[in-house]
């Protein structure tokens, strides 16, 4: 946009009214400019980047690590952190004005694939019903498109938990899902998370479909935070839905029960990028920092932001990317 220029003190003073009037407006609109609605602006060169985010905390942070390590790459990088839910998000990368956004593959493949046309009803339902990461990496070529394309998966996964206390899982010797379905069979299992958890089909009746788990739910709206996990520790409920890369499952000694038959879809950070503008280098660059977001690294990335630190997401991404070295040229390292 260009700079809005002041007249001079030789102008009339009616003209100088009129145009500080204008400017002021073009600032108040430049402050609600939204640069997501532009459409096909994308910079077809190669080495310029412009990453994108969602809103929550987790994915501005890993994009924030994406801007870094790729300008330690020789990358020219746009931020544009926070662009807002996946239905926004996803429609600007194929118009051209982000590139790359962090992700959850297996929000993203259900996503992808029910607002895909190429994609039928029918096989977008039956996506729906794929939760390993095998199988969500196999059908995410048809519900990408001509227009995406995905990085390497990181080994972390932000995914739904059936989640205890260590106290709970040494006395009832809990390692499975399964394991606590046996002792439902013996005795109540009090069980809380959203609401909607009671009908999901990942929810309350995956557990008993998959592994014979009942239990009696207790609703709480806080999708796994600080009131459900309270409710946990103070033993007021047996188990909890706890994301997995929560920073309190490492603060409060939780133990999240392995999950074999993957009633929980796999949630594991993936790049969604531009289909033009991905190359070697920035898929080398992009894999580098994959292959370190493991799901004890979310935790603590989340905890450094949201913990007693309060570091800002800037601070908490360039000492992260500093301490794995990623602040250097691939190559280099």
């Amino acid at each position: 946009m260009e700079r809005v220029r002041l007249p001079t003190s030789r102008q009339r003073r009616g003209r100088f009214v009129l145009t500080v009037t204008l400017a002021a407006v073009a600032v108040l609109l430049a402050g609600c400019f939204d640069p997501l609605d532009r459409a096909g602006s994308r910079d077809p060169d190669p080495n310029h980047i412009v990453v994108g985010s969602g809103g929550v905390l987790e994915a501005q942070i890993i994009g924030q690590i994406y801007i870094d390590a790729l300008k330690a790459n020789d990358f020219q990088v746009t931020d544009q952190l926070n662009s807002g839910t996946r239905e926004r998000y996803v429609p600007a990368l194929k118009a051209g004005d982000i590139d790359l956004t962090p992700d959850f593959i297996g929000n993203l493949l259900y996503y992808l694939a029910s607002n895909n046309s190429a994609v039928s009803a029918e096989r977008a339902e039956q996506i729906s019903t794929i939760t390993d990461l095998p199988g969500i990496e196999a059908a995410m070529p048809e519900a990408l498109g001509p227009d995406l394309a995905i990085g390497e998966p990181a080994p972390g996964s932000d995914s739904d938990s059936v989640t205890v206390t260590s106290t709970t899982a040494d006395r009832y010797r809990l390692k499975t899902i399964g394991d606590l379905a046996e002792l439902s069979k013996r005795q109540t299992v009090t069980f809380m998370a959203n609401s909607e958890f009671a009908t999901r089909s990942v929810g309350v009746p995956g557990l008993e479909k998959n592994y014979g788990l009942r239990v009696e739910f207790r609703p709480n709206n806080d999708s796994g935070g600080q009131a459900t996990i309270n409710e946990l520790t103070s033993g007021r409920v047996t188990a909890a839905d706890i994301y997995t890369t929560t920073p309190a499952i490492t603060t409060e000694n939780l133990v999240v029960l392995e999950d074999p038959k993957n009633n929980f879809p796999a949630n594991n950070i993936v790049p969604l990028i531009a289909k033009s503008k991905v190359t070697p280098k920035l898929l080398e660059v992009l894999n580098a920092v994959s292959a370190k977001l493991t799901v004890t690294e979310l935790r603590d990335l989340n905890y450094a932001v949201s913990g007693p630190r309060k570091l800002e997401v800037e601070q908490a991404a360039s000492e992260w990317v500093d301490r794995w070295n990623l602040n250097e040229k691939i190559g280099q390292r």
